[in-house]
C-alpha cells in the first residue's frame, strides 16, 4: 500500500520530507544534552547530625532508630547505613516502580516521629533522592595574581559565585577550600577566679551591711520606747482644753439661726406672687404667637390666590385682543386658512384659560371683583398682623422685668440659705468635734497601746532577723560554690540567649497590621566583649562582661584548609545543575560567564578541571563523523555493486532523512542527546541503509533484468520484499524492547540505546517503502543494469562452493560450533569490566596518607601535595593542575580520611595516552611519602557504579569483624594482580578508653553515665553558641575554655570526678584513676550497616595489568575454604557484582529478544521450522563476536554484551531473506537442492551490500581515536566480527542446516497446476 501510494502521489512524499527535515531542526536545536541518561534512582538518603558524638554513639541514638522506622515503608527494597563521628547517613534502595515523591512523603512522617524523642544535641533529619544531577557537571578553580587565600576567598564569595549561581540552569555553587572566619570566645580560668572572688567579696560586704542595719534598727527601737511615753502625756492635755471651748460657742450659735428663719419665710411668699405673674404672662405670649402664625399663613395664601387671578386676568385680555384682531384681518381678507388656524389655537388658549377659572368657581367676567376681594382680605390681614407684633413685643418686656425681680429674689433667699446652713455646720462641727474629742481620748490610748505593741515586737522580729542572717551567711558559705558562678557552658546559654531576634506575632491598630519583634542580633565582636553576662545587682560589684572572663577575638582557618591551582592559592568551585537542564547547555553558560568576569576584573583566573559538557561535545563530534564516514563508505560500497549512481543516490538520501526522523521521535518522547542515545544514533548508521539496499536492488533488478516498466518495478519491486524487510526490521527492534522487563543499572542505562536504535531503523523501513519507491520511479526511467566481471564470478564461484558443501552439511554445522567453542574461550580469557575506559583530556588523582602513617597531620599531607603538584606540571602534555583538600564528594558517606584531589587537565594535541601520562606520573612522584593514586578520566564511567573489589563481612561484633577482616585480609593479599588491600582500620582513630569499676564508683555514689558526663564536659570541643551578622558575612561564634585545648591523656588520668558524701551531704572529689582502668585500642572511623546488620568492608584495588573480572575468580577460588565463625558471613559487592547482575540482566533482555524474534518470523513464513533455522545463526554469530573481541584485546564489558544483543537482531535479516526466497523458489515447482543454491546466487548481492555497508558504517568508531568513541567501541567491534562471521554463515550454514532440518517434500509440476 505505502510503495503505490508513494509512486502515484510523490508529491505527499516530498511534502513529508520537507516536513521531516524541518521538525529535524526545530527538534535538534532544543533537545537537552547531558553525559549520561535520564536515570530516576530507586535510592534515598537520610543524613543526620550528632554534633560530639562517635561512630557507636551515633549508630545507638541516631542509625538505629532510623533504620527501623525507614525498614516499614512500603516497597522498600533495602536498607543500609553509615555512622560516622557527628553524622549519620541512612542509604535507602526502594523497588524499581516506587514512586519517590510518595516514598518521600511517607519517609518524613516517619522520621518526624523517630526525631520527635531526641534531644536538641541531635539535628533534624535531611532526605535527598539521589539523582545523576546531584554529580557536579564543573570544578573549576579560582585565583587571583599577588592574593593570598583569605583574599582569593572573598573576591570568590563576592565577585565570582554570586554570578555563576545567577546562570540559568546553575542548582547550587559549592566551594572548597575557602577561608572561614569565626569568633573565638576562650574563656580565661584565672579571670573567673578573679570576677568570682569579687561576687564572693561583694555577697559577704552584703552579708555584714545586712548586720549593721539590724544593729542601727535596734538602737532606734529604744529611742522610740522613749519618745512614745513622751507623746501620751502631751495627748491628753490638749483633748480637755477642746472641750472648754466647744461648749462656749455653741449658745451663739443658736440665736442667730432663728433670726435667718424668719427673714428666710418672707422671701419665699414673694418668690410665690411672682412665679404666678410669670406663669399668666407665658400662656398669654403662646396664644398672641398662634394667632400670628395663623395670620401669616392667611396673608401667604392670598397674595399667592391674588397673583395666580391677576396673571390669568392678564393673559385672557391679551388673548381677546388677539382674537378680535384676526377676527378683523379674516373679514377684511375673505378667509386665509393660516390665519383661521392661529384664531383656532387662540380660541383655544382662552377655553384653557376659562376652564381653569371655572375649576375655581369664577366666571370670567366675575374675575375682576373677585381680585378687589381678596385685595380687601389681604389689607385686613396684614392690620392684624401688625397690632399682634405690638403686643407680643409689650408681653415680651414685661417677662424680662419678672425674671430680674425673680433673680433678686433667689439671691437673697440664696445668702439667707448660706448662712443658715453655716450656722448649721458650726452647730454639727461643735457636735461633731465634741463627738471626735471623745473619740480621739480613745483612739489615743489605743494607738498609743499599739505602738508601744509594735515598738515591743519590732524589737522581737530584729532579735529573729539576727539569727536567720547568723544562719544563712554559714549556709552560703559551706553550701554555695562561688568558684563556679561562671563556667563554660553559662557563656554558652547566654550568647545564644542575648543574640536573640525573633517574631512574637501581630497585633492590629486600627487598619494596619504590625509585626512584634523582640530582640536584637550582636553585629561585631565589639558587642560581644561589652555583652553583660552577670549582673548580681550588689553594691560595688559592677556588671560582669564577657571581656572580663573571657578572650574575644576573630580568627580564621587558612591554615587548616587547602586548594591551589598551578601552584597558587585558589578556590575550588563545585556546579551542580538543575533538573531538566542541559548539561551541554549549562555548562556552555558557565564558560560565557568565566570569560566575562575574566575580561571584567584584572587578575581573576577561572580554570576549569572538569566539564561533562567537554566529554558531551566529544561524544557529540565522534558521532557526526561516525555518521560522515560510515554514510560515505555505505555509498561507496554501493556504487560498486550497482554500478550505477542514480540508485546510489536514492539509498544516500535514505540516511540523513532516517537519522533526521529518528532525531523527532527522540525528541517527542523525551529521549536526551546523551552518550548512550548518541551511541544508539552511530551504531545505527550502517543498518540505516539496510531496508533501502534491499528494496532498491529488487527495483534495479526487475527494471532491467524482468523487463518491468519504472512504475510497476518501482511498486512490485518494494511490495516484494515489503514482508522480509518488515520482519527484519522488527526482529532487530524486537531484541531491544525486553529491556522493560530488566531491572537496576541495565534497564537505566540501555532504555535510550534501544529507543534511538529502534526509531532509526523504523524511519528506515518507512523511508525504504515510501521514499525509495518515490525516487526510482523518476531518476530510473533510462537505468540499464551495468554489471562487473567481478560479481559474477563471485556468485559463479559462490555457487559451485554451495553445492560442495551441501554434500557435506553435517561436518560445517559441527565446525561451526568448534569455532564458536574456541573463540569463546579465548574471548573470556581475557575477563569482565563493567565499562569500558574512556579517554579523555582530563584525569584525577587523590593524595592520601600512606598507611603506615595514618595520622599524618594535615599540614604535611598538603605540603607533600604541594611537592607532587610541582612535579607533575613538569611533565610534558599537562597544562593545568588544581588541587583541594577533601577526599571526594561522598567522604561523608564513606567515612574516608583527610586526602587532597587533584584535577589535572592535558594538552589537547598531546601526543601521549592518559595510561602513559598516568605513568609518568607516577615516575615523577614514587619518592613522595604519601599514596598517590592517579585515576585516567575524570569520569571513569565503571566508578560511577562501584569500582574494585569488595567483600563485606556481616555480624554484630566489631572487634570480631575486625579480626576476621584481618583474615581475610591476609589471605587476599596473595592473590596475584591485587594491588592494595584495606579494611578501613588504617583509617581509624587511635581510642582511649576507660573501663569504670562500678563496684568502686558505687563507694563514692557514682555511676558510669555520671563519670561520663564529668568527662565529656571536660573534653568536648568548642561548639557553636551563636553567630553574629555583619553587612557583608556572617561569623560563628565558638566558646572554648583555654585549660581544655591542650589535655592529655595523662590530663584525664589525674583527673578528679566531683561526688556527694552520703554521710555529710557534702560535695568531695576522687581522682578518676581510683575508680576507672585506661586502655588504648584501634576505632573504626565509621560503622557500616546493612539490613541492619554491622559489616566490615574489605576492598581490593586491582593493577592497571590485570582484570577484574579474573581477579575476582581467582578470589573466590582462594576463599571458597575459608570458614567464617558462626553468626557471621561473607558477601561479594563491588565492581564485579554490578557486572555479574548486569549481565544477567543482559541474558534476560537476550533471552526474551530471540522469543520475540521468533514469533515474528513464524507470523511472517508461516511455519515453525523456517524461524528455527534461521535462528541457529544467532549463536554461531556469536562466534564472530567473540572473535573481534579477543582479536582487538578487549575485554567482555556490558557494553559488549550488549552488542551480542544487537547482533542478534541484525544477523537474522540476511537469513530471512535468504529462507524466504529459498521457499519461494521451491513453492515455484523447485527441488530443495537447487533452491538453496539458486536462492543463494540471486540474493547473494544484497547480503553482501547490507552486511558491507553496516560493517563500513561501524568501522569509524573502531578506529577512531576520539574520546567519544571509547564508550561504543565494544559494541562496535562485537557487531563488525558477528557481522562478517554472521554473513559467512548466512551464505554456507544457514543453507546446510536448512537442508538438514527441512524435510518438507519438494513441490511437483503437476501440483502447481492443480
Amino acid at each position: 500500500m505505502l510503495p503505490r501510494l508513494s509512486v502515484k502521489k510523490p508529491y505527499t512524499v516530498l511534502v513529508a520530507v520537507v516536513l521531516i527535515l524541518v521538525l529535524g531542526f526545530l527538534s535538534f536545536r532544543n533537545m537537552s544534552t547531558d553525559l549520561m541518561p535520564d536515570m530516576e534512582l530507586p535510592y534515598a538518603i537520610v543524613m543526620t547530625t550528632y554534633a560530639g558524638a562517635s561512630p557507636e554513639e551515633v549508630e545507638t541514638a541516631v542509625t538505629k532508630p532510623v533504620e527501623q522506622a525507614m525498614a516499614s515503608i512500603s516497597n522498600m527494597k533495602e536498607v543500609s547505613s553509615v555512622s560516622n563521628s557527628n553524622v549519620s547517613v541512612v542509604i535507602l534502595e526502594f523497588n524499581e516502580s516506587t514512586d519517590m515523591n510518595a516514598a518521600t512523603i511517607d519517609m518524613r512522617e516517619s522520621l518526624d516521629m523517630v526525631s520527635a524523642q531526641w534531644d536538641d544535641t541531635i539535628g533534624s533529619p535531611t532526605i535527598m533522592k539521589l539523582n545523576p544531577d546531584m554529580m557536579p557537571i564543573m570544578v573549576a578553580a579560582v585565583d587571583y595574581d599577588k592574593l593570598d587565600s583569605t583574599q582569593v576567598t572573598e573576591k570568590a564569595e563576592n565577585d565570582v559565585i554570586p554570578e555563576l549561581e545567577s546562570v540559568e540552569g546553575v542548582a547550587s555553587v559549592n566551594a572548597s577550600g575557602k577561608v572561614r572566619k569565626k569568633v573565638e570566645v576562650i574563656i580565661q580560668q584565672d579571670k573567673i577566679d578573679e570576677m568570682n572572688q569579687k561576687v564572693k567579696d561583694a555577697v559577704e560586704g552584703k552579708l555584714d551591711d545586712a548586720s549593721k542595719k539590724i544593729s542601727d534598727n535596734k538602737d532606734k527601737i529604744e529611742s522610740g520606747k522613749k519618745t512614745l511615753n513622751q507623746k501620751q502625756e502631751e495627748t491628753a492635755q490638749k483633748l480637755a482644753e477642746g472641750e472648754a471651748e466647744i461648749a462656749k460657742n455653741s449658745e451663739k450659735m443658736e440665736k442667730t439661726l432663728e433670726t435667718l428663719n424668719t427673714n428666710l419665710k418672707t422671701l419665699e411668699s414673694k418668690e410665690k406672687t411672682v412665679l404666678d405673674s410669670e406663669k399668666k404672662l407665658n400662656e398669654g405670649l403662646v396664644q398672641l404667637r398662634t394667632q400670628k402664625t395663623q395670620l401669616e399663613t392667611t396673608v401667604k395664601s392670598l397674595t399667592s390666590a391674588k397673583d395666580g387671578l391677576v396673571q390669568l386676568q392678564t393673559g385672557l385680555n391679551g388673548l381677546n385682543a388677539q382674537k378680535k384682531a384676526l377676527e378683523a384681518q379674516i373679514a377684511a381678507m375673505g378667509g386665509n386658512q393660516e390665519l383661521n388656524i392661529k384664531l383656532e389655537s387662540v380660541k383655544a388658549q382662552i377655553e384653557v384659560i376659562q376652564g381653569k377659572l371655572e375649576e375655581q368657581g369664577i366666571k370670567e367676567e366675575d374675575l375682576p371683583a373677585k381680585i378687589a376681594e381678596i385685595e380687601s382680605g389681604l389689607t385686613q390681614a396684614q392690620a392684624g398682623l401688625t397690632k399682634i407684633n405690638t403686643e407680643e413685643t409689650k408681653l415680651t418686656k414685661s417677662k424680662k422685668e419678672i425674671a430680674k425681680g425673680k433673680k433678686q429674689i433667689q439671691e437673697a433667699k440664696k445668702k439667707i440659705t448660706d448662712a443658715k446652713s453655716k450656722l448649721q455646720k458650726g452647730q454639727i462641727s461643735l457636735e461633731e468635734a465634741a463627738q471626735e474629742l471623745s473619740k480621739q481620748k480613745v483612739l489615743a490610748a489605743i494607738k498609743l497601746s499599739v505602738a508601744e505593741a509594735e515598738v515591743t515586737s519590732g524589737e522581737s522580729k530584729l532579735n529573729e532577723a539576727e539569727t536567720a542572717l547568723k544562719d544563712s551567711s554559714k549556709a552560703t558559705k559551706e553550701n554555695t560554690n562561688l568558684d563556679k558562678i561562671i563556667t563554660k557552658s553559662m557563656v554558652e546559654q547566654i550568647l545564644s540567649a542575648e543574640n536573640f531576634d525573633m517574631p512574637a506575632g501581630y497585633i492590629a491598630e486600627k487598619d494596619a497590621s504590625y509585626l512584634v519583634r523582640v530582640g536584637d542580633k550582636l553585629e561585631s565582636d565589639g558587642e560581644i566583649q561589652d555583652l553583660v553576662i552577670c549582673d548580681m545587682g550588689l553594691e560595688g560589684l559592677d556588671p560582669i562582661k564577657l571581656s572580663d572572663v573571657a578572650d574575644v577575638a576573630v580568627t580564621n582557618n587558612a591554615d587548616e584548609v587547602y586548594a591551589m591551582v598551578n601552584g597558587n592559592p585558589a578556590v575550588a568551585l563545585t556546579m551542580e545543575k538543575a533538573t531538566g537542564y542541559s548539561t551541554g547547555d549549562v555548562t556552555d553558560r558557565l564558560l560565557e560567564q568565566f570569560e566575562e568576569l575574566e575580561a571584567a576584573e584584572e587578575g581573576l583566573h577561572i580554570s576549569v578541571l572538569m566539564n561533562q559538557g567537554v566529554y558531551i561535545d566529544l561524544v557529540v563530534d565522534s558521532v557526526v563523523q561516525n555518521l560522515l564516514y560510515g554514510g560515505i563508505l555505505s555509498i561507496l560500497i554501493l556504487l560498486l555493486f550497482l554500478w550505477d549512481l542514480r540508485p546510489t543516490i536514492i539509498v544516500a538520501c535514505s540516511i540523513p532523512l532516517s537519522v533526521v526522523t529518528a532525531i523527532v521521535l527522540m525528541y517527542f518522547s523525551g529521549v536526551s542527546l546523551n552518550v548512550i542515545s548518541l551511541s544508539g544514533l552511530a551504531l545505527g548508521v550502517g543498518m540505516l541503509v539496510d531496508n533501502s539496499v534491499v528494496v532498491i536492488e529488487n527495483i534495479f533488478r526487475l527494471r532491467n533484468e524482468e523487463g518491468y516498466s519504472v512504475k510497476e518495478a518501482s511498486i512490485e519491486g518494494a511490495k516484494q520484499v515489503a514482508g522480509a524487510i518488515l520482519a527484519s526490521t522488527l526482529t532487530t527492534v524486537c531484541v531491544f524492547a525486553p529491556i522493560i522487563f530488566t531491572e537496576g543499572i541495565t534497564r537505566q542505562l540501555f532504555t535510550d540505546l534501544a529507543l534511538t536504535l529502534a526509531y532509526s531503523l523504523l524511519a528506515s523501513l518507512v523511508v525504504g517503502l515510501t521514499l525509495v519507491p518515490a525516487m526510482s520511479q523518476g531518476m530510473l526511467r533510462r537505468t540499464k543494469e551495468h554489471r562487473g566481471r567481478f560479481l559474477p564470478k563471485v556468485q559463479n564461484v559462490y555457487g559451485t562452493l554451495l553445492s560442495m558443501l551441501l554434500r557435506k552439511k553435517i561436518l560445517v554445522f559441527l565446525g561451526s560450533l568448534i569455532l564458536l567453542v574456541l573463540f569463546a574461550v579465548l574471548s573470556a580469557s581475557r575477563g569482565t569490566t563493567f565499562m569500558p575506559d574512556m579517554e579523555s583530556t582530563q584525569m584525577t588523582i587523590t593524595v592520601s596518607p600512606p598507611d603506615d602513617n595514618m595520622t599524618m597531620s594535615e599540614s604535611d599531607l598538603q605540603e607533600m601535595s604541594t611537592e607532587a603538584m610541582n612535579r607533575i606540571l613538569e611533565i610534558d602534555g599537562i597544562n593545568t593542575v588544581g588541587a583541594m583538600s577533601g577526599g571526594g564528594t561522598m567522604s561523608m558517606m564513606s567515612g574516608t580520611g583527610n586526602a587532597v584531589s587533584m584535577y589535572v587537565l592535558l594538552d589537547e594535541d598531546t601526543p601521549h595516552s592518559n595510561k602513559d601520562l598516568k605513568k609518568e606520573i607516577e615516575r615523577k612522584t614514587k619518592d613522595i611519602a604519601c599514596d598517590i593514586e592517579v585515576s585516567t578520566s575524570a569520569m571513569d564511567m565503571g566508578s560511577m557504579f562501584g569500582s574494585g573489589i569488595t567483600l563485606q563481612i556481616k555480624g554484630k561484633d566489631l572487634d570480631k569483624l575486625q579480626k576476621i577482616s584481618e583474615e581475610i585480609m591476609a589471605k587476599v593479599e596473595k592473590v596475584e594482580g591485587i594491588a592494595e588491600v584495606s579494611n578501613g582500620m588504617e583509617e581509624g582513630n587511635k581510642e582511649f578508653r576507660i573501663a569504670v569499676n562500678k563496684d568502686k564508683a558505687m563507694k563514692y555514689s557514682l555511676t558510669v553515665a555520671q563519670v561520663f558526663q564529668q568527662i565529656n564536659g571536660r573534653i568536648k570541643d568548642a561548639s557553636t553558641a551563636t553567630t553574629v551578622s555583619t553587612d557583608t558575612e556572617e561569623l560563628n561564634v565558638y566558646v572554648s575554655d583555654n585549660q581544655d585545648e591542650s589535655m592529655k591523656r595523662t590530663d584525664i588520668q589525674k583527673m578528679k570526678i566531683e561526688y556527694t558524701d552520703t554521710e555529710t551531704q557534702k560535695k568531695k572529689k576522687v581522682k578518676l584513676s581510683k575508680i576507672a582502668d585506661f586502655s588504648l585500642a584501634d576505632s573504626p572511623k565509621s560503622i557500616n550497616r546493612n539490613k541492619q546488620t554491622r559489616y566490615m568492608t574489605v576492598s581490593a584495588v586491582v593493577d592497571d595489568d590485570h582484570n577484574i573480572g579474573l581477579v575476582s575468580d581467582e578470589l573466590r577460588e582462594t576463599l571458597k575454604d575459608y570458614e567464617i565463625p558462626a553468626g557471621y558471613e561473607l558477601e561479594y559487592t563491588g565492581e564485579d557484582e554490578n557486572i555479574n547482575e548486569s549481565m544477567g540482566q543482559v541474558a534476560l533482555m537476550f533471552i526474551v529478544g530471540v522469543l520475540f524474534m521468533y514469533l515474528i518470523m513464524v507470523a511472517q513464513f508461516q511455519s515453525l521450522l523456517s524461524p528455527f533455522i534461521i535462528l541457529f545463526t544467532i549463536p554461531l554469530a556469536f562466534t564472530g563476536g567473540f572473535l573481534g573481541l579477543w582479536v582487538s584485546g578487549s575485554e567482555i564489558s556490558v557494553i559488549a554484551m550488549i552488542g551480542f544483543v544487537m547482533l542478534s537482531g541484525i544477523i537474522v535479516n540476511n537469513g530471512i531473506v535468504l529462507v524466504d526466497y529459498i521457499n519461494q523458489l521451491r513453492e515455484q515447482g523447485m527441488n530443495k537442492l537447487d533452491a538453496i543454491v539458486e536462492a543463494g546466487q540471486t540474493r547473494l548481492r544484497p547480503i553482501l551490500m547490507t552486511a558491507i555497508t553496516t560493517i563500513l558504517g561501524l568501522v569509524p568508531m573502531v578506529v577512531s581515536g576520539d574520546s567519544g568513541s571509547d564508550m561504543v567501541r565494544p559494541m562496535a567491534i562485537v557487531t563488525i566480527g558477528g557481522l562478517i562471521y554472521g554473513t559467512l554463515l548466512t551464505l554456507f550454514v544457514v543453507p546446510c542446516i536448512y537442508a538438514i532440518l527441512n524435510r518438507k517434500k519438494d513441490v511437483k509440476f503437476e501440483d502447481l497446476g492443480k
